[in-house]
């Protein structure tokens, strides 16, 4: 197999086709079930943002460190399983984009401390933070993230302009779960 430059995006032709169409479909399956679980917290969030505005930034800090993790594991899991050669570009990639969330986190808290935020917009943009590095984080692993980075940021908008947004939200996620699930079953089946 010719090696490319960078190694990354390549896909490693050695295996039969029939095993990469398996690994393909294995990859779709959990790509959905990662997927709905990711939103499953986002609207976690997004209830208690609505709520409890002024406790909100403890679980987006949780949760920008759970979606950093996962999202970093579920790169390289699907680098290897789909046969992608450069799997060590992605890892470092992925460090920098979350190390970078982690560190605009820290000073957003170091802000809090010095009393120029207040809670609620501390948590306000950590979730700003998060959704921008998930929906960055959707060049790199799966477009699926571009999805969940969405709905983070249209949680952000509505939270700071519409004081009752929890249905316009958990409707909008409704639909983007069916639409996504509806495309990994056609893609499934095809």
């Amino acid at each position: 197999m010719n090696k490319p430059k960078d190694g990354v995006g390549k896909v490693d032709t050695d295996l039969p086709l029939t095993e990469r169409m398996a690994a393909f479909r294995h990859v779709l399956k959990i790509d959905a079930m990662l997927f709905v679980g990711i939103m499953f917290l986002a609207l976690l969030g997004v209830g208690m943002t609505d709520y409890r505005g002024e406790s909100a930034h403890g679980y987006w800090r949780y949760i920008l460190i759970l979606i950093a993790l996962a999202s970093t594991l579920w790169g390289m899991w699907r680098a290897r399983r789909l046969g992608l050669v450069g799997s060590g570009k992605l890892l470092f990639q992925q460090m920098v984009l979350w190390g970078a969330a982690l560190v605009a986190m820290a000073v957003i808290y170091l802000l809090l401390g010095t009393g120029r935020l207040n809670y609620e917009t501390t948590g306000l943009l950590i979730l700003l933070v998060l959704a921008f590095a998930t929906f960055v984080d959707g060049m790199l692993v799966s477009w699926k993230l571009y999805v969940v980075g969405t709905l983070l940021l249209l949680t952000l908008l509505l939270a700071t302009y519409v004081e009752e947004f929890l249905w316009i939200i958990v409707l909008v996620a409704v639909v983007m779960i069916a639409l996504v699930l509806v495309f990994v079953v056609w893609k499934l089946r095809q």
